[in-house]
């Protein structure tokens, strides 16, 4: 955490669920974090977690047929800083609970591209196949910025060379199928960029790239945050990125946070199970050649056969018998500001209901 600074976005107890016909798909279960200004949080766990539907809930564009019960997302007005589309949103209050807006409100569509933007694991599905990358860009930036459209194909040349596109004023003018994998993140990422964002949600942003495509864009991230004071959420399945990226670490497991704190805490002091699971089962050129990697034994369980207790149980090695299948941790403090929800350390108990005491 940041030390007299109030975080830009805090999320807490939020929980979005779906309701198809066959069940209720507890998608994000109570979830809480914070992300502060010009800071990058990492978010992190295996598919199927809950790490894409909280960027969405955030952003207010969840499919049905989920929607977002219960919690609080207050986006807040950063000292020093003036932004057209926040002070829009906002206007003379100095935070706003993003849950209560209407998703299709004239202030959610202000907030969203203008000061929380969103780059997606694939860039084929976020750009148009039928309008040229610069017409879309441009629309961005007219929606959100009183400019001509000359003004605005200018910006949105200037952005393309800023993510380091070669020939950007011909690039413009094409499509994104014409575009490489590389060249489409980095165009997708001066879309994202383009009315000066507060807050970027970053969704796998490198993961369909080679490593060294990677490299490039993160550290393309890494210079536009130094540049721009732009907050970083990352979500990400890759541990060594986080490492090199974030500041902070949330560490998801079916819906919910189970370990959060500082990176260096997370990789060199981790408490949860799981958490130490995902870190061991990472390749390094240490390990002794021939021998097996290690793995998390079974996998994510389904959505409808949720299990009882601590959701990580069924899989962890240093289950407490009579007591992980029973109750749910909570979040407590296993240091300075750092928190885990595990039976091992004490403060994570909750109270049996009377049935179960029994």
């Amino acid at each position: 955490m940041t030390a007299g600074t109030e975080p830009l976005l805090s999320v807490r107890d939020l929980k979005t669920y779906f309701y198809p016909d066959e069940g209720i798909v507890r998608a994000v279960d109570g979830v809480t974090f914070d992300i502060f200004p010009g800071k990058t949080l990492g978010v992190v766990g295996e598919s199927g977690c809950g790490k894409s539907v909280t960027a969405r809930s955030i952003l207010g564009i969840v499919e049905h047929p989920g929607r977002t019960i219960a919690g609080e997302i207050i986006l807040r007005h950063p000292e020093g800083r003036d932004d057209a589309d926040l002070e829009a949103a906002l206007g003379r209050a100095r935070e706003l609970d993003l849950v209560r807006l209407d998703s299709e409100s004239r202030q959610m569509r202000m907030i969203r591209g203008g000061v929380i933007s969103l780059i997606f694991q694939e860039p084929m599905t976020s750009f148009s196949p039928v309008h040229t990358v610069g017409n879309q860009i441009i629309e961005v930036i007219r929606y959100h910025r009183r400019v001509s459209k000359r003004e605005a194909r200018d910006r949105a040349i200037e952005l393309l060379r800023q993510v380091g596109i070669p020939r950007a004023e011909a690039r413009l003018d094409e499509y994104s199928f014409q575009l490489s994998g590389g060249l489409r993140q980095r165009a997708m990422i001066a879309m994202a960029l383009s009315c000066d964002p507060l807050l970027l949600v970053a969704d796998e942003p490198t993961t369909a790239l080679d490593v060294t495509t990677q490299a490039q864009i993160l550290d393309l991230l890494r210079e536009l945050q130094e540049q721009n004071g732009m907050a970083i959420m990352l979500i990400t399945h890759n541990l060594g990125v986080v490492a090199e990226m974030a500041d902070e670490v949330a560490v998801m497991y079916l819906g919910k946070v189970v370990e959060y704190g500082a990176v260096d805490d997370i990789f060199h002091n981790a408490k949860h199970p799981y958490t130490r699971a995902l870190l061991e089962s990472i390749p390094s050129i240490r390990a002794e050649p021939r021998v097996r990697l290690p793995t998390i034994s079974g996998s994510i369980p389904h959505p409808y056969n949720r299990p009882s207790g601590c959701p990580f149980h069924p899989r962890c090695s240093r289950t407490i018998a009579g007591t992980c299948e029973r109750a749910e941790p909570v979040l407590t403090k296993v240091g300075t500001d750092h928190l885990a929800s595990c039976f091992l350390y004490p403060g994570s108990e909750v109270p049996l209901p009377a049935e179960s005491r029994t």
